[in-house]
């Protein structure tokens, strides 16, 4: 059987090789049958943890490398990158033992002569790692420290200062607990703890409809979840659906639904009375919100292809209530998808809000007289949050802002989140 070390190896390369999402080839991983319940949680720890460390990791590899680590193949990289995490961030993990499993590994996946060099730089950290030396300068500092692009640790620190950005950067390296939204229109908080708890799985109320796992939960293998009983979603997300406070008989529509948490939130709220509009660009994701849906025992969600940029004319000035949980740069989940921050790129941001203002002025002309626009990203950045609503206000004088909402995921234990609740006010 593959070793969980082994997996997490080529997890890696897919994710260097092909561009995969950490997230996706997590789930692969732990799907491997026959993988303990240990192994599994190691996997994750190290999958994770190395795909978020990356820069810290070749920046203390280059320390003690006579090679530049672009002349290495990509196979002996990810073996030092995976023995240099559990060297320095694992500390259950013996040093003796991180070195001889990565000489495991590069016995399969390095030629012979990469194998003493690996050797020699994994056992010279092992003697070493105390004394390391990082940068000085603050920027540059915590982009190491933490494994951050240096464009987006400055954005932060001129947004949120040092110990903000410390406190940002610091969270997005802990894991999250598991949330879970109860199905209200199938079952209630304590009856769902009862049968969760029969299936081994420990967890707690938090907050109204919502359960924390205390124990390792596997939704795969849930009869619970197979029935429709809860959804996994996060804290944050949950917020949005509860501001935007959704109610039965109305029409509403989610114009960027996928893949559909929200929206099943929104539907179970309305007590399953009343028409969910919910759109997206890409069929795949239709499919999803409308399995889901099914599953959930929904009946008054709509799924349609739509791209939220361009108006629907038939539903102007019809809306109830409208959400644009709008396409963004997603730092706000950096915790759960560490791999977005090395996707990203500082010109992306510019092009994000253009969209997202694209998709503001189109979602506002479907919201009636005394109806709801809200606005929700997954990201902590200042010009994709305040300064596009703050802008959308100041071109559409129809709309107040009723609310607002800034969450930074170290102060709740959710996931980064930004909530704008705006009021049409007069006729447009």
């Amino acid at each position: 059987m593959t070793g969980a070390r082994e997996l997490v190896l080529k997890g890696l390369y897919r994710i260097e090789k092909d561009g995969a999402y950490s997230n996706k080839v997590l789930t692969d991983i732990l799907r491997t049958p026959g993988l303990s319940e240990q192994d599994r949680a190691f996997a994750n720890a190290l999958l994770m943890g190395v795909v978020g460390s990356k820069l810290k990791l070749d920046y203390i590899i280059q320390l003690f490398s006579r090679i530049k680590l672009k002349k290495l193949s990509l196979w002996v990289l990810l073996i030092l990158r995976m023995g240099v995490y559990q060297l320095t961030e694992m500390e259950h993990i013996p040093d003796r033992a991180a070195c001889s499993e990565s000489m495991h590994l590069a016995e399969k996946y390095a030629h012979k002569a990469a194998r003493g060099y690996i050797n020699g730089v994994l056992r010279s950290i092992a003697r070493e790692k105390g004394q390391i030396v990082y940068p000085e300068e603050i920027s540059e500092r915590f982009s190491v420290l933490y494994s951050c692009p240096l464009w987006l640790t400055r954005k932060l620190l001129d947004q949120y200062g040092e110990e903000g950005c410390k406190k940002i950067l610091c969270d997005s390296h802990i894991p999250h607990p598991v949330t879970l939204r109860v199905n209200r229109l199938k079952t209630t908080p304590k009856r769902l703890i009862g049968l969760l708890l029969e299936e081994g799985v420990t967890t707690r109320e938090i907050g109204e409809n919502c359960l924390k796992a205390e124990s390792a939960l596997d939704i795969r293998r849930s009869p619970a979840y197979a029935q429709g009983l809860y959804t996994l979603q996060n804290t944050s997300s949950m917020e949005a659906v509860r501001i935007l406070n959704p109610q039965p008989g109305e029409t509403i529509l989610d114009i960027c639904a996928a893949p559909g948490g929200k929206t099943g939130q929104i539907a179970e709220i309305m007590d399953n009375r009343g028409r969910v509009l919910a759109f997206d660009l890409h069929p795949h994701k239709i499919q999803l919100i409308e399995k889901t849906m099914q599953r959930l025992g929904v009946s008054c969600v709509e799924a349609s292809i739509w791209d939220a940029r361009h108006l629907m004319p038939q539903w102007q000035g019809k809306a109830d209530r409208v959400l644009a949980d709008v396409p963004c740069s997603g730092i706000g989940v950096m915790h759960k998808k560490p791999d977005i921050k090395w996707k990203r790129q500082e010109s992306d941001i510019p092009e994000l809000c253009t969209v997202q203002a694209d998709i503001l002025d189109t979602a506002c002309r479907y919201v009636k007289p005394g109806g709801v626009l809200e606005y929700a990203t997954c990201t902590i950045l200042k010009e994709e949050n305040e300064e596009q609503v703050a802008a959308f206000l100041n071109r559409n004088k129809t709309f107040r802002l009723d609310k607002e909402k800034q969450i930074l995921a170290h102060e709740t234990g959710g996931s980064g989140f930004y909530i704008a609740k705006m009021v049409c006010v007069q006729e447009k």
